[in-house]
């Protein structure tokens, strides 16, 4: 038995409105049968689902490729469903075409809008919170309907009904991008939400991060000033016409019950404002006004790239009366969302909920550690003022908080449970990953780091989904690795990058939060802040096209050759490499010009004064501009930091962080080196390769002393050298002998920061010190991964520092950053590698780690070509071994052992070898299950 499944186009499954004339295929192959490999596929294309006109017929292609296959039918129109199945042949069998999968292309061309800008709001007050614009339009539908679609955008956030049904479950729509140069529409299927005769289309706009409060500096109007509307239906029918009904004059606007609506600040609901029917067909809207048309055209209007944010999971609390008398709901698990209630009660109760992510020591509800969000008032809160009419629902639109605790005030009659559901809000990500092993703990933390992934991943990749909700590019970088263990994120990242690009700055400079929310896009905005407020704060906002003084910092500007790399070896696609390539190398280059910038406090160093092969090694030392350096190691303190980030910037701009900022040029040198060598760029590859070199050369001249120190006390700099390959080879393991000993004299804890963490356990791990790995990873007083599971931590903080219910509220609860870790546990502990040689794993490594007090360990990670399996548990009579090959895969298994474990396999496997100090040999798809008996390893015999 061969059949071909999970049929996706461009990474989703049968995604509208494409706007790519060669979308990329990819499937699976399922079978009952060992080492199966496909040889050859057929893709077939069609207008219908029943294949009885073949628009297209690829033929039987002798290739094993089953993703990234690009369509090669007839030339894409616009509006356009495409039906596509595959059939293959395998070295055993021929399968049957597939089940059909489809497609639907957007608009190509600017001309294909037939809709204008709409605006539904005359004067507004550009300090103030404003109410919720609502728009309607009424259109007749002809007989003989046989499809309709609404592609949508807009300036802010907008939910769509027709005939009072609510469009999509997708929400947080256009989502959030660098809005001047790539504003996503959105294409819908609403064929069976309309009837023949009358119809009505509704719309509700918010605010959004077009001119809400975004960033740690609460900016409002940061895109600009007013939201608007721009959408069209088309109607399709039997007898071959089609029909535009779009945006324009004859819209019609008023104001309804949202009287705020702001992601972070929240949203205030006066149901007592009915305008019930407003979105349906026959109501009465005499009172409302025209809305304005504006001159905007749509060339930087681009279809939606990624999967849509949607409600997820959903969580009752328990109730809780604390100490103070307040009534609070715990939902148990820290998350990003909403709470839809029920109520009844008399009209014009106001009920309020106040969102956190914690109690304070003595029980008691608190928003302390969001001491650092600013000026908002209302923060996380949410408004509602009764009806009075009977049973009340109501959920908020346009915000969104992060929380495990609810503080409820004035709700009327007893507060009963189910009359409170918190619903998790994030993109909707196909979830590919799930480890488990004999530690609870180590459980719980994976649990933790994926709920921190999905309280971060709306949209755009946050660092918390309260304080700040930015895209910082350095969280970003650091935990890439490990969302693609967790989840399919590469169209996420795919989309998330384009944004990196574009906003990059003709220096090269990469900017920390992408899109920007640390200054203004509106520049007017900008100005007038700037002239109202005498904060000077402000001045680091910039100067348009200009990057502002946070920007432009290595570790978090080398998320423009990280994060590309990252998903290249996970998914094994090109594309995002060419995509990217250009915005890498501009990144690498202004590394270097930055590099040969002399800064004055380093001038009596070594660096300025030695020359090789005549050139200055001080040109190759980042030593200039503001970085953030290792970021939140253990003695940082969160408060200090908030109150004194004056003079920390002040510092990092003058003294730098060279130590980390040479380290990052150099391996952005060499990954951009890489990256050229895929891409077939060999000028290119051997330039920086050069580079690389040569930083590399300068680093252990200047940064690493004869007897392998770089700087006492500090383990990162020692995890980075390694990581990047930057020491010699006969400085390595002097510089591992002194991360050790660090790591000792620091009873076993850890001290790195952000950057360097996810590197840790696998330098360890790599170099020979397993146990150590294992001891750190198992340590659960602070500073430890497992400190904040103690605690009752349900997702990953943002500092190592000891604060919880011992009363220290200092920094965020969901910071996914820490998390990176969790790929020790895939990568290392169940062993699941990709490998550069063909990635995406179309051939992977299979090596897994035993160690510390674990007795069992077992990872399944749902690759673009199936299911891979791999486990491990210690028994009496040895270690028992199983792993899961996909079809059409190939697999390398590394297992301890001696030379007797050889012999034996060697009957089954007939290439079983010694290779780096474990039992080695190749299989292909199936399920192998081993047990390795022996204690005595070859490495201990090599040795």
């Amino acid at each position: 038995m061969l059949k071909v499944i999970h049929l996706q186009t461009e990474y989703r499954n049968n995604p509208m409105g494409l706007d790519t004339k060669a979308p990329r295929l990819g499937w699976m192959l399922i079978s009952n049968r060992e080492n199966i490999m496909q040889q050859a596929y057929q893709v077939q294309a069609s207008a219908n689902e029943s294949f009885k006109d073949v628009l297209w017929d690829g033929g039987k292609v002798e290739s094993q490729q089953s993703q990234q296959v690009l369509y090669g039918g007839p030339e894409l129109k616009s509006m356009e469903r495409i039906y596509w199945r595959v059939k293959v042949w395998s070295n055993h069998e021929e399968s049957e075409f597939s089940q059909p999968a489809f497609f639907e292309t957007g608009l190509f061309e600017t001309s294909d809008w037939k809709a204008k800008w709409i605006e539904p709001e005359g004067d507004i007050d550009l300090d103030a919170y404003k109410p919720a614009p609502y728009i309607r339009k009424e259109f007749s539908v002809k007989k003989g309907l046989v499809s309709a679609r609404a592609y949508m955008t807009s300036r802010g956030l907008y939910h769509f009904y027709i005939n009072g049904t609510e469009g999509t479950d997708h929400l947080f729509n256009p989502g959030f991008t660098s809005y001047y140069k790539r504003l996503q529409y959105q294409v819908y299927d609403i064929t069976k939400l309309l009837q023949e005769g009358n119809n009505a289309l509704g719309v509700i706009l918010g605010d959004g991060w077009w001119r809400g409060n975004v960033g740690i500096g609460n900016l409002k109007n940061n895109f600009g000033y007013k939201v608007a509307f721009l959408g069209q239906l088309v109607l399709s029918y039997d007898d071959g016409s089609k029909e535009i009904i779009g945006s324009n004059s004859t819209f019609k606007t008023s104001y309804g019950p949202i009287q705020k609506s702001d992601l972070k600040a929240g949203e205030v609901y006066d149901a007592r404002i009915n305008i019930s029917g407003w979105n349906s067909p026959g109501f009465d809207d005499s009172s409302w006004k025209n809305v304005n048309v504006t001159d905007d055209g749509f060339d930087y209007l681009i279809a939606t790239r990624s999967v849509p944010v949607k409600r997820k999971e959903r969580f009752i609390p328990e109730i809780l009366n604390t100490p103070n008398g307040e009534t609070v709901l715990d939902f148990g698990q820290n998350i990003a969302g909403w709470v839809e209630m029920k109520v009844q009660g008399a009209t014009g109760t106001e009920i309020v909920l106040i969102h956190g992510e914690t109690l304070d020591k003595n029980r008691n509800f608190t928003m302390g550690n969001f001491s650092l969000h600013g000026s908002i008032e209302d923060f996380q809160e949410v408004h509602y003022i009764i009806e009075g009419n009977g049973l009340e629902t109501y959920h908020p639109h346009f915000a969104i908080f992060g929380f495990r605790y609810v503080l409820l005030k004035n709700y009327p009659g007893e507060v009963k449970p189910e009359n409170f559901t918190a619903m998790a809000i994030y993109s909707d990500m196909e979830e590919t990953g799930e480890f488990v092993c004999s530690n609870p703990m180590i459980n719980q933390l994976v649990s933790n780091s994926k709920w921190s992934m999905k309280g971060n991943f709306l949209e755009i990749p946050t660092d918390c989904p309260t304080r700040e909700r930015a895209g910082w590019t350095g969280d970003a970088q650091v935990f890439s690795k490990t969302a693609s263990n967790f989840m399919n994120v590469y169209p996420f990242f795919e989309k998330w990058m384009a944004d990196v690009a574009v906003e990059q700055f003709a220096t090269g400079s990469v900017g920390s939060t992408v899109p920007n929310v640390l200054g203004y896009h509106n520049h007017v905005e900008g100005n007038r802040i700037l002239n109202l407020s005498k904060d000077p704060m402000l001045n680091m906002l910039g100067k348009p096209g200009e990057p502002l003084l946070l920007d432009g910092s290595t570790g978090w500007g080398d998320v423009a050759t990280i994060l590309p790399w990252t998903m290249y070896l996970s998914y094994g696609d090109k594309t995002i490499l060419e995509n990217q390539f250009d915005s890498a190398k501009a990144w690498v280059d202004y590394l270097a010009a930055c590099a040969k910038k002399h800064n004055e406090y380093y001038k009596e160093t070594a660096a300025y004064h030695t020359y090789t092969d005549g050139e200055l090694e001080a040109n190759y030392i980042v030593d200039t501009g503001f970085h953030w350096g290792e970021w939140l190691e253990p003695d940082t303190n969160m408060n200090e930091l908030g109150a004194n980030i004056t003079e920390f910037m002040s510092r990092q701009m003058t003294v730098s962080e060279p130590l980390v900022a040479t380290a990052y040029y150099a391996y952005s040198a060499r990954l951009l080196s890489e990256m050229a060598a895929v891409l077939g760029k060999q000028e290119e590859k051997d330039k920086y390769e050069s580079l690389y070199n040569k930083i590399k050369r300068v680093y252990n001249n200047h940064f690493i002393k004869d007897d392998g120190t770089i700087l006492e006390g500090r383990q990162a700099p020692y995890v980075r050298t390694l990581a990047f390959n930057l020491a010699d080879d006969d400085k390595k393991y002097t510089i591992v002998n002194k991360l050790v000993e660090i790591i000792k004299n620091n009873d076993y804890h850890l001290n790195t920061g952000f950057l360097s963490t996810p590197f840790l356990l696998h330098m360890l791990a790599d170099y020979g010190h397993e146990d150590i790995a294992f001891r750190v990873l198992e340590q659960d007083t602070s500073p430890s991964w497992l400190y904040a599971v103690t605690k009752g931590a349900t997702t990953i903080w943002e500092s190592w520092s000891d604060y919880g219910h011992d009363g220290k509220m200092t920094g965020s609860f969901n910071h996914y950053s820490y998390g990176a870790v969790c790929d020790f546990l895939f990568a290392g502990i169940a062993g699941i590698r990709p490998v550069m040689e063909k990635p995406g794993y179309k051939h992977f490594l299979l090596k897994p780690l035993q160690g510390g007090a674990l007795t069992h360990a077992s990872a399944k990670f749902e690759s673009l070509y199936g299911t891979i399996e791999s486990s491990w548990e210690q028994t009496n009579q040895g270690i028992n071994y199983h792993f899961v090959v996909p079809a059409n895969t190939t697999a390398t298994i590394m297992l301890p052992g001696n030379q007797d474990d050889i012999a034996k396999l060697g009957k089954e496997f007939m290439d079983a070898r010694c290779e780096d100090g474990r039992i080695a040999f190749d299989v292909g798809s199936g399920k192998y299950n081993l047990t390795i008996q022996s204690s005595e390893s070859i490495k201990a015999i090599v040795e």
